[in-house]
């Protein structure tokens, strides 16, 4: 028999993980797909509503920036939230030689893009349905820039889950800084509608200027002049780097325990 090599090995477990991972969320809940679709569904009705009952007026469609802003976020989050708990959630499986924990983490973003993916289809037939602008300046760039924060929130989330792995709160921590994160992350404001005191301080936060590069993608009347692109580069790498470092100098302490 013909010997598979590391790389071989490697898709096939994570295809493996990515069919368990599956059946595991949505297996008993024929409808999993659609609360996928209806968290922010909700936020972007609930958002809507009140940018018009306190009459925002905007040069962009402001239900398309709610519905990007927060498929985008959604899709940072829930990479780093599904991750922080992987290599426990999985522990039974590492007594397979094959099945490494970084599998895990893999086969878990590759959901959540998928998951995404399936949210942005449904919301734009909704838009088309009901006649939403959905023109994008650059969707080619737009696109990119959706995996740029995905492969942002898979840096954190590598090295967050090593880190909870052996600090038992430090995902719940993690969770925490997560509820100021929503309101001060551009999701429904842009930078330049903030005064340049406040602004320079939130700027600060690599998810609003990856917010900031999206929208700028995306809507014909917003730019990226504000996202430092070696900021967010430095906050994709230096994460990635350091986690996959520590990951390397506990895999076997991860996988015997």
């Amino acid at each position: 028999m013909k010997k598979r090599s590391p790389l071989r090995i490697f898709f096939s477990v994570v295809k493996a993980l990515l069919l368990r991972e599956i059946q595991t969320r949505f297996g008993s809940q024929k409808l999993g797909y659609l609360w996928a679709v209806v968290e922010p569904m909700a936020m972007i009705v609930f958002f809507a509503l009140i940018h018009a009952k306190i009459g925002t007026k905007t040069s962009y469609d402001i239900v398309t920036f709610l519905a990007v802003s927060f498929v985008s976020y959604n899709l940072f989050k829930d990479i780093i939230f599904k991750n922080i708990d992987a290599f426990k959630a999985n522990k039974n499986l590492f007594v397979y030689k094959q099945v490494k924990p970084f599998d895990a983490l893999v086969s878990r973003a590759i959901l959540e893009i998928y998951i995404q993916i399936f949210v942005v289809i449904v919301l734009i037939v909704i838009g088309y349905y009901f006649n939403v602008d959905m023109k994008a300046k650059d969707l080619l760039l737009v696109i990119l820039g959706f995996f740029w924060m995905a492969l942002f929130g898979f840096s954190l989330s590598v090295l967050f889950a090593v880190l909870n792995y052996f600090f038992e709160n430090f995902g719940k921590i993690i969770r925490l800084m997560f509820l100021p994160m929503f309101f001060i992350s551009g999701l429904f404001f842009t930078a330049d509608t903030l005064p340049p005191n406040i602004r320079n301080i939130l700027l600060f936060n690599p998810v609003l200027q990856f917010e900031e590069m999206i929208h700028g993608y995306y809507f014909y009347s917003l730019s990226d002049k504000y996202v430092n692109y070696t900021y967010i580069w430095l906050w994709t790498i230096i994460p990635l780097f350091l986690g996959l470092w520590l990951y390397r100098k506990v895999e076997r302490k991860i996988i015997m325990s």
